[in-house]
């Protein structure tokens, strides 16, 4: 796993920052001066955690399961995906 720099971090503040604040997307979080993970939660009937990881293609964004749902090449394509990931019915694999 790659670790994510500062500014990856800024830009994953900036872009749920700019949903709407009923958004079932809730927030992020992660640990350390540079993350291999950040987690992304999202409530609807109960709260969720999916791991974002970073690899030298992207970003993969796992269900708490650890089943990969979704890979993107940029963050602001990921915010996407992640929208689409409450409607997604099989898990996408490599």
């Amino acid at each position: 796993m790659e670790c994510f720099t500062a500014s990856e971090i800024d830009e994953i503040d900036c872009l749920w920052r700019r949903l709407p604040i009923e958004h079932m997307w809730t927030g992020w979080a992660t640990a350390g001066e540079a993350p291999e993970q950040v987690w992304i939660f999202r409530t609807r009937a109960h709260w969720r955690r999916f791991p974002l990881t970073k690899t030298v293609r992207g970003y993969v964004l796992s269900d708490e399961h650890g089943r990969r749902v979704f890979r993107a090449p940029t963050l602001a394509d990921l915010l996407q995906a992640v929208e689409a990931v409450p409607g997604l019915d099989a898990v996408v694999q490599d």
